[in-house]
């Protein structure tokens, strides 16, 4: 939701500040929705917006764009990886975001999980 007179955005738990998002397989969740609804607020906002995410410290705009891309990389190496035929399994044991966990594997998604369920994400 965009307070627009007060330039503030509150993501909910699409946003998890410095974390990878959790997916909500179950219910339909995707990485591609994380990654399309990242994109639809970033578009719609400037450098001096503040951000409220779901998880995290309050955000600028580069934060956001940092997560997006990090999301991003990490959905298209597993993409990658189950589009070769390699199981959930052998994706997650690939490591595919192993450069990428020091900064956003350390909250409440692990890289390991995020991974399993991006994978389970993807059609």
């Amino acid at each position: 939701m965009h307070f627009v007179k007060a330039d503030v955005v509150h993501m909910g738990d699409v946003f998890f500040n410095g974390g990878y998002p959790f997916v909500d397989t179950s219910s339909g969740g995707r990485v591609d929705g994380v990654i399309e609804a990242v994109d639809r607020v970033l578009a719609g906002i400037g450098e001096g917006t503040r951000i409220i995410p779901g998880h995290g410290p309050l955000a600028r705009k580069a934060d956001l764009q940092a997560y997006r891309d990090a999301v991003k990389a990490a959905r298209d190496r597993i993409a990658k990886l189950k589009a070769e035929g390699k199981t959930r399994d052998e994706v997650v044991a690939a490591k595919p975001t192993a450069d990428l966990d020091a900064k956003w594997g350390t909250g409440f998604m692990k890289g390991d999980s995020f991974v399993g369920l991006a994978y389970d994400s993807l059609k």
